[in-house]
């Protein structure tokens, strides 16, 4: 009976507070400045009062105003972000997750006025504290659709030194605790590794941080995803050789160094040559030569048949085959006598 009464006195002081605040927002008595500046006083001071059940409570009874607007909202969600986040983050983490729309966290695209997102504005506090360890608190707390939605602002908050990366890699290893959770930080790992805001990462800066982070052979596959697409073109060299010394499985090893090799000889075709004749056999050169024979063949059909000669019998050879007989127009001349010298299916 005494946490009957409890509840209900907790129930009717957040219906009044919510009254008051509402009430203040409309300012129906024309309050001067100096008055709504000191009833603003009383009203955070009455919100810092709540625990995390009145605090859920609150938002519930002051959502159901019928009058209340998007400005209101946006009002309110200034003390949820300074007040509550800040008093009881990991709370508010599982609050907000459990109840978006209470926080005006939607995917509208067009709201009737833009409110701050307050789940990433935790993350943003949590960043800004140096404390990466309550981030991912947080994040464990919420649901698997706001993991896979708000991991990122990590990277974007935390992630802008070596250090930090270094820092992201330990904690994002220790969240995925699931299998969920360990694909969705696999998925950011390439992020984690090569997004930067101002520029590409240097060869040095990225093969440090991997160093660094010590990262597994699962973990490293994961790294260098889409790998053409985030270096350097004039380091593409130093990348194939470090693909040649890693714990990746050749497999991946030879796909990363084809789609590194074929963006490189699309930009620079003569540097890849270089690389080619200075570069001992591997894995990795057979992948080069085959990218480098497919995007020289058109105009260079005797040097790009003379790498593909280099490339040991087996699929590797196979594979360099019918990329260069994809690139030739069907069913012409030339399509069926590289086909038919070649012995591939046509």
């Amino acid at each position: 009976m005494a946490q009957g009464k409890d509840n209900l006195a907790m129930k009717k002081k957040v219906k009044a507070l919510a009254s008051d605040y509402f009430a203040l927002l409309r300012n129906e008595g024309g309050a001067s400045a100096e008055e709504l500046a000191i009833l603003r006083e009383n009203i955070k001071s009455r919100l810092e009062e709540l625990d995390p059940l009145a605090i859920r409570e609150f938002m519930g009874e002051f959502n159901s105003i019928p009058d209340v607007n998007s400005g209101m909202k946006s009002d309110v969600n200034e003390y949820v972000m300074n007040v509550f986040i800040k008093k009881y983050p990991v709370e508010m983490a599982g609050m907000m997750s459990k109840t978006p729309e209470l926080f005006s966290i939607s995917n509208q695209s067009m709201p009737e006025r833009v409110i701050y997102d307050p789940f990433k504005f935790l993350m943003y506090y949590c960043c800004q504290q140096k404390d990466l360890p309550l981030a991912f608190q947080c994040l464990a707390e919420a649901s698997p659709e706001f993991q896979s939605k708000y991991i990122g602002e990590t990277l974007q908050y935390y992630g802008d030194t070596p250090l930090g990366r270094a820092e992201l890699f330990e904690e994002m290893r220790a969240f995925a605790s699931t299998p969920e959770q360990l694909e969705l930080v696999q998925g950011k790992m390439s992020d984690l590794l090569f997004d930067r805001p101002d520029a590409k990462i240097t060869f040095v800066e990225a093969s440090d941080l991997l160093q660094t982070a010590n990262l597994s052979s699962e973990e490293l596959v994961a790294a260098t995803k889409d790998i053409e697409k985030k270096v350097r073109v004039g380091e593409t060299g130093q990348w194939l050789d470090w693909l040649a010394k890693t714990g990746i499985p050749d497999e991946v090893s030879k796909e990363r160094a084809f789609e590194l090799a074929t963006r490189w000889t699309e930009k620079d075709y003569l540097a890849v040559g270089q690389w080619l004749n200075s570069s001992p056999n591997s894995p990795e050169k057979s992948a080069v030569a085959s990218a480098y024979a497919a995007k020289t063949y058109p105009y260079d059909p005797e040097n790009a048949m003379r790498w593909v000669s280099t490339i040991p019998q087996g699929p590797d050879r196979t594979k360099a085959l019918e990329t260069i007989y994809q690139a030739i127009p069907k069913d012409s001349d030339a399509a069926q006598a590289f086909a038919s010298e070649y012995g591939l299916t046509k």
